[in-house]
């Protein structure tokens, strides 16, 4: 319960800031900066080092790019009959097509499923979400963007190899059989503390509703498939193999429930793609997920 008071006051006091004016686009970009090259990489440095991985590993990893390619499937089968433009189906995709599994994803799960579980919450964000948003909807962004100078295929290999979250996985890994001296798991414990709150607080500097009436129906669809449907059809999938009795891939699969991604919605918004849709999916996304994920926990759970 702690966790989840955590997560609402982080997001009721960046919208409560945004709503006062009284922090700027820089700071903004610094509450971003520190969570995702600190605090991300302390906790992931931790708990890899500390962790026990299930057989099922394979199957965990896999829910990223099965709700990947279902959402693409079903964001590409509503673009016609509800004449999306180009743009807004690419915002579409790159938002919701990837689960928020680190800024929201490790909070819930510490919040829902215990802290026990951040380690397989780590493994789907890094090796599934992080990889395919680094490619794919990087990829997807800068052609419908028709940006000429978009990153060659070399670039965002060595984006995806340096970035410091999965360099602090495989870091951790690596130093699993050298035991950590105490002082060194209490610093990377509070660095990895601090991700919870300030990533909650950066989603809430986002929220904005001024521009709900205009985009109402590309709002409606893509919350619909992130927060229902896609997740619906995951989870199904994995209910036909009998595989919801394996807590690890329950786990997977309730990340595959959470709201749409922030760096999704920051490389769209960057290159223009039907602003200010990206971000309005996430500000509205997140606090609908808290309702959303709740429910999707008790299914996981029965």
């Amino acid at each position: 319960m702690s966790a989840l008071v955590v997560l609402l006051v982080g997001l009721a006091a960046g919208a409560a800031f945004r709503r006062g004016g009284k922090i700027g686009t820089e700071a903004q970009h610094a509450v971003g900066f520190w969570v995702l090259n600190v605090a991300l990489p302390a906790l992931a440095l931790r708990v890899m080092h500390e962790a026990s991985f299930p057989g099922s590993i394979l199957a965990v990893v896999a829910v990223p790019y099965l709700l990947f390619a279902v959402t693409c499937v079903l964001c590409l089968a509503l673009a016609r009959p509800l004449k999306l433009s180009r743009e807004a189906l690419a915002a579409l995709v790159a938002t919701t097509a990837c689960a928020n599994t680190s800024f929201v994803g490790i909070p819930m799960v510490t919040a829902f499923f215990g802290a026990d579980q951040v380690p397989i919450a780590v493994l789907v964000d890094q090796l599934g979400s992080f990889v395919l948003l680094s490619t794919v909807v990087a990829t997807l962004v800068a052609t419908t963007a028709e940006d000429s100078g978009r990153a060659t295929p070399r670039e965002i290999g060595r984006r995806i190899v340096t970035a410091p979250p999965l360099l602090a996985l495989l870091t951790g890994l690596a130093l699993r059989p050298v035991g950590y001296p105490g002082w060194l798991t209490e610093v990377l414990t509070q660095l990895g503390n601090t991700l919870s709150p300030l990533a909650l607080f950066a989603i809430g500097l986002q929220l904005e509703v001024a521009a709900v009436g205009r985009w109402r129906r590309e709002l409606t669809v893509g919350l619909a498939v992130k927060l229902l449907v896609a997740p619906a059809l995951v989870i199904g999938g994995y209910a036909l193999f009998g595989s919801l009795d394996d807590r690890a891939i329950q786990v997977a699969l309730f990340e595959a429930t959470m709201p749409p991604m922030v760096a999704g919605a920051l490389m769209a918004s960057r290159r223009d793609l039907a602003t200010p849709l990206p971000s309005m999916l996430v500000g509205l996304g997140v606090p609908l997920s808290l309702v959303t994920c709740a429910a999707w926990s008790f299914v996981l759970h029965r």
